[in-house]
């Protein structure tokens, strides 16, 4: 058990830096896990510390990267040798016919050779860099020519197994021949030959995943498995800014938005059981029956949740649509709490958009920048806040009461135009709670075009949030603020 212990404890460190928690009891049954797996399959290995050391969906890309990096270990050293690489005396034309052959066959043992040859001949790793290796994938994925070996595999494909040539026996045929109803013919090749594509593409993916895996091994070997994951700023995606976040990373959030909603559903619900209720009558009596009428005990009733109605409105231009987004499928995964909730988006014309997210929130989808803004009349295309707030204060804000929240999602920046703050002041005296986030940067507020410095007085609150972890601090805090009908404006 030490041993083990004492193998795996790199990997818990690794974990922990980046803020996935792992406590004692699940570092000890990772090392129980270890003991009874065979190491030298690493993706059995994978899913048994898998599931002793990851509870959250969330975490499960960071698990994935820091078990890359932690498994390469020092065995990778000797891949950077090109005496040691069993590869290494082919020539590029045969190298490249054996990955053809492989990815075609699905050669689950030479492939990795072959992603460790086109890692170490034509990737160009620098010893000493500190780099995060994109370069070097990049290098070795253009080297390999993937798409070529794609269209070759798939061509064979379908010429040498009947796939989709003329003439290849269908199921089909001979009813074509003798004039029956053909029960298979032109829709059976046709499916084959969407089979073979995606098989084909398949494998093309699966080889890319085994380069970048030869990558981050080379890195490992040159510097080491923390200060490759110090490179590449390794981060739990409630963590990440979702305003600069790269297309895999968006996914990880997307991901993890789910969870989040479920964590904040329970929170919110516990909160609302905390309220102050009223006495139960019926419950009351019913339990003094046992007593011979005498109310010993209490019994309060099941307090209601609040359910007030939330208005969002959501800045989709480009600067901070992504934020945007997210914002929206986390209200939208939390339908069960935020029944009541009527969504606008703009840009510099105001549109609504409810009917949008519901159809989303029913059919469990995310709901996409562009479609949310299809609807806006935008004018030219750049934030106008003044505008929008004009044409709010007009038309919705009419309907807000003492039990409305105003949730405005943006950055403030409306182009140097009239920001309408006397409007903004006449939508936050309706409402009964006005809250701003911004996905800015605190120090970058009130420079340049940002006006959010006149809107803050008005808003009950203005929060900086930039990560879905500052997202869910701030509906945990907004649960805790009490009663709608305690806060007035002056």
């Amino acid at each position: 058990m030490t041993d083990a212990r004492g193998m795996v404890a790199p990997l818990v460190d690794e974990l922990r830096a980046v803020g996935v928690p792992v406590s004692v009891g699940e570092h000890l049954d990772a090392a129980r896990a270890v003991e009874h797996v065979p190491l030298r399959s690493r993706a059995v290995l994978r899913a048994a510390l898998q599931c002793a050391l990851v509870k959250e969906v969330g975490q499960l890309a960071t698990f994935n990267l820091i078990f890359d990096l932690w498994a390469a270990g020092p065995a990778a050293v000797g891949t950077t040798d090109t005496g040691a690489a069993p590869l290494a005396g082919l020539a590029n034309a045969a190298l490249r016919a054996a990955l053809r052959d492989a990815i075609g066959s699905g050669d689950e043992f030479l492939q990795p050779l072959l992603a460790e040859e086109y890692v170490r001949r034509f990737s160009g790793v620098e010893p000493g860099r500190a780099v995060a290796g994109v370069r070097y994938m990049l290098a070795a994925t253009e080297a390999a020519d993937l798409d070529g070996i794609r269209d070759d595999v798939l061509a064979a494909g379908l010429g040498g197994s009947g796939g989709g040539s003329k003439g290849a026996r269908e199921p089909g045929d001979a009813s074509e021949a003798s004039g029956a109803p053909c029960a298979g013919g032109p829709r059976v090749s046709a499916r084959r030959d969407r089979l073979a594509r995606a098989a084909a593409e398949r494998a093309v993916d699966d080889f890319r995943q085994l380069l970048q895996s030869a990558v981050r091994r080379a890195l490992v070997a040159d510097r080491g498995a923390a200060a490759v994951r110090r490179t590449m700023n390794v981060q739990l995606a409630q963590d990440i800014d979702i305003s600069a976040s790269s297309a895999a990373q968006s996914r990880q959030i997307a991901a993890a938005i789910a969870p989040l909603a479920q964590y904040l559903a329970r929170i919110l619900a516990s909160q609302a059981t905390a309220r102050w209720s009223k006495v139960s009558i019926r419950g009351t009596l019913r339990r003094a029956s046992a007593t011979g009428g005498v109310p010993f005990t209490i019994v309060p009733a099941p307090p209601r949740p609040p359910r007030p109605e939330i208005v969002v409105l959501c800045d989709m231009s480009g600067s901070v649509s992504a934020f945007s987004r997210f914002t929206l499928d986390l209200l939208i995964a939390m339908d069960s709490r935020l029944r009541r909730l009527r969504t606008f988006a703009f840009i510099d014309g105001l549109a609504e958009i409810t009917d949008l997210v519901g159809e989303a929130r029913a059919t469990g989808r995310p709901l996409g920048t562009m479609e949310a803004a299809a609807g806006n009349a935008s004018v030219s295309g750049r934030s106008d806040y003044g505008r929008v707030i004009r044409a709010f204060a007009r038309g919705p804000a009419r309907s807000l009461t003492r039990r409305s929240v105003v949730l405005v999602i943006g950055d403030a920046r409306t182009n140097h135009l009239d920001p309408a703050v006397r409007e903004f002041a006449e939508v936050a005296h309706r409402a009964g709670r006005v809250y701003w986030l911004n996905p800015e940067p605190r120090q970058y507020w009130d420079d340049g075009d940002s006006v959010i410095g006149g809107y803050a007085p008005l808003c009950t609150r203005v929060e900086e949030c930039r990560t879905l972890q500052q997202i869910a601090d701030f509906v945990v805090s907004l649960a805790s603020e009490g009663p709608l009908s305690a806060t007035k404006h002056s």
